[in-house]
């Protein structure tokens, strides 16, 4: 070990999260994070923080299970890390630490928009329509299942086959738009991805 250090003395010092802490990582090279930082320090405790290289901040708290890794599912350039996760401990490279005697329970909305609730995929449409009810039914389950690496592919598959959907008047774009929503958000998307994509879909289904 002495000697790998010897030959290796820039080397970052990576830790596991979830067990002993579950951490908040701000990205704030990013003017999104900034504002984030802005709108909701109010809303944050008291708690052991480190600043990072990039000029970021990592928030520690308190393990809580229902704090998992994921990537930008609060805001943009606002990650979490859990179980299965690791973190670059900065203090070991003489980075600051505020607070240090202290780790504070995650907020609870903290944790309610890590684990937004499942909304059942409802449609409003005609029982004359049964049958592309059913198919529209079957592309919104896709997109419900989809991982992170798939999400952004299955919206714009599943947007596309709405498109083919309101060409044939099975159902309205403000219906479509809203379950979309609905689903994008219990998988992590943002809304201006949502639409964004969706809109794409809509009219790339539309016109085949």
């Amino acid at each position: 070990m002495h000697l790998w250090w010897t030959e290796h003395p820039d080397a970052l010092i990576g830790v596991p999260t979830g067990q002993k802490f579950v951490v908040l990582d701000l990205d704030l090279q990013h003017a999104d994070a900034q504002q984030w930082l802005e709108d909701n320090r109010h809303r944050l405790p008291l708690t052991r923080t480190h600043r990072t290289r990039s000029g970021g901040m990592h928030w520690l708290f308190a393990p809580n299970d229902k704090v998992r890794c994921s990537a930008s599912k609060i805001a943009p350039h606002i990650d979490s890390r859990g179980h299965g996760g690791f973190l670059i401990w900065w203090p070991a490279h003489g980075y600051e630490v505020l607070h240090g005697g202290v780790l504070a329970p995650v907020p609870e909305w903290i944790v309610e928009a890590l684990n937004p609730k499942v909304v059942p995929i409802t449609t409003r449409i005609s029982a004359a329509h049964r049958p592309s009810v059913a198919a529209l039914r079957g592309a919104l389950n896709v997109l419900a299942g989809a991982r992170v690496g798939e999400r952004n592919h299955a919206l714009f598959w599943v947007s596309c086959r709405i498109g083919e959907a309101l060409r044939a008047g099975v159902i309205t774009e403000p219906e479509a738009t809203d379950l979309l929503l609905s689903i994008g958000r219990q998988i992590g998307l943002l809304d201006r991805e949502i639409l964004r994509t969706a809109r794409s879909g809509f009219r790339e289904g539309f016109r085949t």
